[in-house]
């Protein structure tokens, strides 16, 4: 069944979405109430904006998702001074210009 495919993409996005609310886009409102917004801009960013940022962003994910500190985890997945830096990355993604935080 297709949906075994689909749930480490929902995963690694959710993740995604996660990273760029607490480290990219701190001042921006929130999300349309569904969310498709976001989810579509961040999905066309990755496939043609910025590709070189996908195993970065997989890195990221696994690692937080693992219990590391972000810190670690930056330590980890930002390519030892290559191309492209997680820095390339967050400002290539913040062009979606949203943040999936919850408020309460």
């Amino acid at each position: 069944m297709g949906r075994k495919d689909e749930s480490p993409r929902t995963t690694v996005l959710c993740v995604l979405l996660l990273i760029l609310s607490a480290t990219a886009l701190p001042n921006c409102l929130g999300c349309p109430s569904d969310g498709s917004n976001c989810r579509n801009c961040i999905v066309k960013q990755m496939k043609t904006g910025c590709p070189g940022c996908v195993p970065i962003m997989q890195c990221m994910a696994r690692c937080l998702w693992g219990g590391s500190s972000r810190s670690n985890c930056v330590k980890k997945c930002d390519c030892n001074g290559g191309y492209p830096r997680l820095a390339d990355c967050r400002k290539c993604l913040s062009k979606c210009k949203c943040s999936c935080s919850m408020s309460g």
